[in-house]
């Protein structure tokens, strides 16, 4: 079995490296973004199990972000 994609999304570097630290420790890949037009870009190349957005990032709005990202083809379970 592959283990989990997981894309962090953050644009404080601290936050990024200790999601990388303790998630990579429990077997998870993770790809980092630091703005929402990176975290886009991974999602086009590859499509990522989960994402943890940090939804106060500057840039894109929260609202604008929810939609592109809902948009983006990827694969998506049912919680």
């Amino acid at each position: 079995m592959n283990a989990a994609n997981i894309l962090v999304v953050d644009d404080e570097p601290q936050i990024r490296r200790v999601l990388r630290s303790t998630l990579s420790q429990r077997g998870y890949v993770i790809t980092e973004a630091k703005t929402g037009e990176e975290a886009l870009e991974w999602m086009r190349k590859e499509p990522p199990d989960l994402i943890l957005l940090d939804v106060n990032m500057p840039g894109i709005a929260a609202s604008k972000r929810a939609v592109r990202f809902g948009g983006a083809r990827m694969r998506r379970s049912s919680c």
